[in-house]
């Protein structure tokens, strides 16, 4: 990771730590501000290593109505290529009616924006629309079920049609301080052709792939940590460096 980004990133959520632990001056009705800062051994992404297996700091602001509007801007270091990495999102979340369960459904679209790109005649920014619905306590208590759909008409560097099927499941473990955490991924581009584009992987891959992610968490200090193997379907010999391989990764992250 080059050290004059990795300062310059800690440095800018420093600073709006700072900011939102100052004084009002002004105040928007029914809306709450939060944010996040971690750190991450490897910044995987639907089983595609961002970061050509290295490091990643990472931070997000949020600010939320009460009326269950939202709007994100989450940012990450990414590979050399690439800079890094934006997201801007607008969503809006709503309960649903599942009778005894507690169930949400959340919607909305987000801009992936990379700063300093050097993809070769192609435009690496891309739209993205997504509906994921949550379920809580559906086999013991305090757990959770999640499914999710994306979709897109021109991914990343403009390789055209894909979408994304994803479902994932949490759930703590006894009267630990632990949780279990899993998650799997089916993505789908238009053609063999528009994935070897997107990810540069081998045609010979088809044009889909499963990404999946099983592991654990806990809180430790008010730090959460996450401690997952994550990988994909992607054989090996497809997929040059290594960023399509199964591995392990920290994750440590702080609220605020």
């Amino acid at each position: 990771m080059n050290a004059l980004k990795l300062t310059a990133l800690t440095a800018a959520l420093a600073a709006s730590v700072a900011v939102a632990q100052a004084d009002d001056i002004i105040t928007i009705p029914d809306v709450t501000v939060s944010g996040e800062v971690a750190f991450t051994t490897d910044y995987k992404f639907r089983g595609i290593s961002q970061t050509s297996n290295n490091p990643a700091v990472q931070g997000a602001l949020s600010l939320e109505h009460t009326s269950g509007l939202y709007a994100t801007l989450w940012g990450s270091s990414v590979a050399a290529s690439t800079g890094s990495e934006m997201n801007a999102v607008v969503g809006y979340v709503m309960p649903l009616n599942l009778g005894d369960y507690k169930a949400s459904l959340d919607v909305g679209a987000l801009r992936y924006i990379y700063a300093g790109d050097s993809t070769a005649g192609a435009e690496p920014d891309y739209n993205e629309v997504f509906a994921n619905v949550a379920v809580e306590s559906v086999v013991m208590a305090d757990d959770e079920v999640a499914l999710g759909f994306a979709f897109t008409n021109e991914y990343f560097a403009e390789s055209d049609r894909y979408f994304n099927l994803n479902a994932g499941y949490s759930a703590p473990i006894a009267d630990t301080n632990l949780g279990l955490v899993t998650h799997v991924g089916y993505n789908k581009f238009r053609s063999n052709q528009w994935l070897n584009k997107a990810l540069g992987v081998s045609p010979n891959t088809g044009d889909d792939y499963i990404d999946y992610k099983v592991g654990g968490n806990a809180s430790i200090q008010g730090i959460d940590a996450e401690l997952a193997y994550v990988g994909t379907d992607i054989k090996k010999r497809d997929c040059a460096g290594g960023v399509c391989d199964g591995r392990v990764v920290l994750t440590l992250s702080k609220s605020f």
